[in-house]
């Protein structure tokens, strides 16, 4: 019989059944049985002539883990003999017998789904032996002796076949074996021990329950449910865990910032982590240390409303001029070195202090007024022409070397002349001779950006034409100096 029973099991084993043990933790079962006694009057275990005396019981389990359940049995039967051949008056012996024990289950096999789920159990419980009716007994004790509570130790194997996830049908063996005392009318001896053992097969249907199958009420089973504890309303998903649409870790229900990108590093509310606390998260945090309280643009730098390259709040000259750019000191301030008090971006002359009417160059030197004095009339010119006359050189050479050594001047040459002759005629040769007297300053090796010359003709004299001396002052060159304007980018 124990070798059908082992070869249907393996037969079994692979099928499967949706079956969540987990989630229905509690198990009801009922059966009917027949029990089977070995005692003093010969009968043994598996021997159907001694006669057929049937059980019923009743099961209660609870579920433990993938291996293990606890189980208590509550069994009702009779327990005896018939026609016993141990002694020659072949008596007669029965008794009513109730015990209850609770068992110590291991299952083999690990996946709660499978169809069918072989286990041995161990199982400790009381017996009782009530309504004893033995005829013939001529060495029987007396019957009050008989009868009453045993402690009994047992163990058996069993088999589960699953049906559905809350239904199967079960099969289990149940031998018991009292702690002292007789149950069959004798208290012969056998071996030393007291021979009344019993064996109970067992055959019935359970049922798979569970008081609370989602405990969050998430809509999660528990055996699948990977937070348990989900707060009521909350949206889960598959696994029973609060959603999270992010993925930055904190679930939608708690973030106070949902939509947070992929990769960001966020606070407990879900918000990406600020650590300046200038309202610009770090992960768009150009000036991710910005002290305190400081008013920050939308890369989360400090504000520096003048574009001077020092932020606002240490900026003790706010208000600069775009063009002081890369003139700025560290207070934001911009930077006068020759301390002339015209700033460096301004000043044509920045090593050298000036004056604010020359842009900050020094004044026109005395000797360079008297060579521009003398020019006015030491530039001769052929009579009616704009070629320069060669004694004219020595004046022109003295005014390319100022050029040179006064790199912040700009020279404007304006040509007049006297009224003798026609005006336009006039205006011309003015025209010409100022343009010979700029090409002499270029070819000698005078900047031309530095250069611009204008004529004049008759319309600009400086004394009367009505004499030959005042003629001769009026046909003249004239050198202006301009201080060159500094525009810096």
């Amino acid at each position: 019989m124990k070798k059908v029973f082992v070869a249907v099991c393996a037969a079994l084993a692979s099928m499967t059944v949706i079956a969540q043990t987990e989630d229905k933790p509690w198990s009801i079962g009922l059966y009917g049985g027949k029990v089977e006694a070995a005692n003093d009057w010969g009968n043994k275990f598996f021997h159907v002539a001694d006669g057929f005396y049937g059980a019923a019981s009743l099961t209660v389990g609870r579920y433990l883990n993938q291996h293990f359940d606890a189980e208590l049995q509550a069994l009702w039967g009779r327990y005896g003999i018939k026609g016993g051949d141990f002694y020659a008056t072949d008596p007669d012996f029965k008794a009513g017998m109730g015990y209850i024990d609770l068992s110590g289950k291991y299952k083999f096999i690990k996946d709660e789904e499978k169809l069918l789920h072989p286990y041995i159990f161990l199982s400790l419980g009381a017996r009782a032996i009530y309504g004893l009716d033995a005829e013939a007994l001529e060495y029987q004790t007396t019957y009050e002796e008989n009868e009453g509570f045993n402690f009994v130790l047992g163990g058996g194997i069993g088999c589960d076949l699953r049906l559905s996830e809350s239904w199967g049908i079960r099969y289990f063996a149940k031998y018991g074996y009292p702690f002292g005392g007789t149950a069959d009318a004798n208290d012969n001896r056998i071996g030393g021990k007291f021979n009344d053992e019993h064996l109970v097969h067992n055959l019935g249907v359970f049922y798979n329950f569970s008081f609370n199958n989602d405990k969050d009420g998430d809509g999660v089973p528990n055996k699948l449910d990977e937070c348990p504890d989900t707060p009521a309303g909350v949206e889960v998903d598959a696994k029973g865990c609060p959603v999270d649409k992010d993925g930055d870790g904190i679930a939608d229900y708690l973030d106070k910032c949902p939509g947070t990108p992929a990769g960001v590093t966020v606070d407990s509310l879900g918000c990406p982590i600020d650590t300046d606390g200038d309202g610009v998260a770090d992960y768009l945090d150009e000036c991710s240390d910005t002290p305190a309280n400081v008013s920050v643009d939308e890369k989360g730098c400090p504000l520096d409303t003048d574009g001077d390259g020092v932020a606002d709040y240490l900026d003790e000259c706010p208000g600069t001029p775009a063009a002081a750019k890369g003139y700025i000191d560290a207070k934001g301030c911009p930077t006068d070195k020759d301390g002339d008090g015209v700033y460096d971006f301004q000043d044509a002359c920045p090593d050298e202090a000036g004056i604010k009417e020359n842009n900050g160059c020094p004044e026109v030197k005395a000797e360079v007024k008297k060579v521009f004095e003398k020019a006015l009339n030491g530039i001769q010119f052929e009579s009616g022409s704009a070629k320069i006359k060669k004694s004219s050189n020595v004046i022109l050479d003295q005014v390319v070397t100022i050029m040179k050594e006064n790199p912040s001047y700009n020279l404007t040459i304006n040509g007049h002349t006297d009224n003798s002759g026609k005006a336009d005629k006039n205006q011309k040769l003015s025209e010409d001779r100022a343009a010979a007297v700029k090409q002499y300053l270029i070819d000698h090796g005078v900047e031309a950006s530095r250069l611009t010359s204008a004529g004049y003709g008759q319309d600009k004299p400086v004394d009367t034409n009505k004499t030959a001396a005042g003629r001769a002052k009026n046909r003249r060159v004239e050198f202006i100096v301009n201080f060159v304007k500094i525009v810096r980018e």
